[in-house]
């Protein structure tokens, strides 16, 4: 199977992949559901739309909406029908009523429940390829306004549909294996790739017909494929950063962060939005959370474990059965701000699930991403971790520390307890502790290492050190 090497690393994708993902580009079924879809939004007394082509001496229903949805399949003789007089004349024709109208094929009329009916022939270089036809179960549903506008609309319809059709097949043509050109045979052979052609070579073509047709599906497919081999092998790793309280160094908790050793060279964010993109977002994260509490049991046993998540992956399913053997009574899932959440009432009933189980909720990113207060608000957490950006130059910034002030007093009401990330300072590590907050993250206090190397934490962090008392907590 040919592969060719992607911009972003030696990332392997295999032809058949390039094919199927250029499949729905170049489907003119989906143009043509676009036409009846479309059909019916701009006549209004329409309630069937169907796109016949022509088969020899019939006409063939292959796509069709509204009402005439389950109709797929049925043919109409080219000398029986108003459809198959249309294509002769070359004109839009109008049936006021299927009772009294002997131009129409009554019998289908009644199968399809048609009173009244516009047939509107698709003709190309003078060449008939079919009829787009519109159908109401009441007779003398059009008026002459609306045959008016799919007149008008039929030499587009015509264009659309044979032009997809028509990349359609030289694109399946560019892109198919030699093995599998026997459906090509009867087209021009120099279309086709010869068997010599290398398949490399081959993948350049189709990577330019991916480009043309839907910029970006060359480089999401390596991406995927990216995502994909990570999956498959070890996974990403993990390194714990600790979590201590601000008055005594005491290690109260680790969270664990994911490393990517790539290609390519990228922040752990990118890999994560990137395998979102890829529709692996949960398996990704998921990955990452086994591979922590793996090593639960070597972290100090009065620390909690932090657990990154988003909302889908709460809600797939698999996440109960991984906290449930790591030990749930010494979990925090974190849940980050920069996640919208559709759908509140099930979130909140998936997190009951787990809480149940004696873990603990922390709200992520606080006083940045979508939602503002709303995670807050909306889902009760046990945590509120401050954003790296609001603890991020807080001893010079009297807004940062009102927002602070603000959040340390809404925690305080509601039984949350507020932890701030980020603290690279001495004097940001002052500000936050004068403000009331209790438990802190950054650099300052301890840099992300292995699980084992939270054991020298325990006693007390090096970064509060010569610092003076922190104001008393209310």
């Amino acid at each position: 199977m040919g592969t060719f090497v992607g911009n972003a690393g030696e990332v392997m994708i295999a032809e058949g992949e390039l094919r199927h993902a250029l499949r729905d580009f170049v489907d003119p079924m989906i143009v043509m559901r676009r036409v009846v879809d479309q059909a019916l939004a701009i006549v209004g007394p329409a309630e069937g739309a169907v796109v016949s082509l022509v088969d020899g001496d019939e006409l063939v229903f292959v796509c069709a909406a509204g009402t005439m949805a389950g109709h797929v399949g049925i043919r109409l003789g080219l000398d029986a029908s108003l459809s198959g007089l249309a294509i002769k004349t070359g004109e839009t024709l109008h049936c006021v009523d299927a009772t009294t109208d002997p131009r129409i094929a009554r019998a289908t009329c009644h199968r399809i429940g048609a009173a009244s009916l516009v047939c509107v022939p698709l003709c190309r270089r003078e060449q008939p390829i079919g009829v787009l036809q519109m159908m109401s179960a009441r007779p003398r549903a059009f008026e002459v306004a609306d045959v008016e506008t799919l007149t008008r609309l039929a030499d587009f319809v015509t264009a659309t549909v044979a032009a997809a059709a028509d990349v359609a097949r030289v694109t399946r043509e560019l892109l198919a294996d030699p093995a599998e050109c026997s459906e090509c045979a009867a087209h021009d052979a120099r279309l086709r790739p010869a068997p010599n052609v290398p398949a490399p070579e081959r993948c350049e073509i189709g990577e330019f017909v991916a480009n043309v047709l839907q910029p970006g599906t060359v480089e999401a497919l390596e991406t995927r494929q990216q995502i994909e081999d990570l999956l498959a092998g070890p996974g990403p790793a993990i390194v714990y950063q600790p979590i201590v309280a601000l008055d005594s160094g005491r290690l109260v908790g680790a969270e664990a962060l994911a490393r990517f050793s790539g290609p390519p060279t990228q922040a752990p964010d990118a890999w994560f939005a990137q395998a979102r993109a890829a529709g692996l977002g949960m398996e990704l994260e998921l990955a990452a959370i086994r591979t922590a509490v793996e090593s639960i049991d070597a972290i100090p046993e009065e620390a909690y474990l932090a657990l990154n998540v988003g909302p889908s992956t709460i809600a797939g399913g698999e996440l109960g059965a991984i906290l449930d053997a790591a030990g749930p009574g010494r979990i925090v899932l974190e849940l980050t701000e920069h996640f919208e959440v559709d759908d509140y009432g099930r979130l909140s009933h998936m997190l009951s699930e787990v809480r149940r189980r004696g873990v603990r909720l922390a709200i992520d990113d606080t006083g940045t991403g979508y939602s503002g207060l709303t995670h807050i608000l909306k889902l009760s957490p046990d945590i509120i971790k401050l954003d790296r950006e609001l603890t991020h130059g807080i001893d010079i910034d009297p807004v940062r520390r009102s927002l602070a002030a603000a959040l340390v007093s809404f925690a305080a009401q509601t039984g949350a307890r507020i932890t701030a990330e980020g603290i690279q300072t001495p004097e940001e590590l002052q500000t936050v502790r004068e403000l009331g907050i209790r438990f802190g993250q950054g650099y300052l206090l301890g840099r992300p290492g292995s699980a084992s190397a939270l054991h020298q934490m325990t006693g007390h962090a090096a970064g509060l050190s010569g610092l003076t008392p922190a104001s008393p907590v209310s």
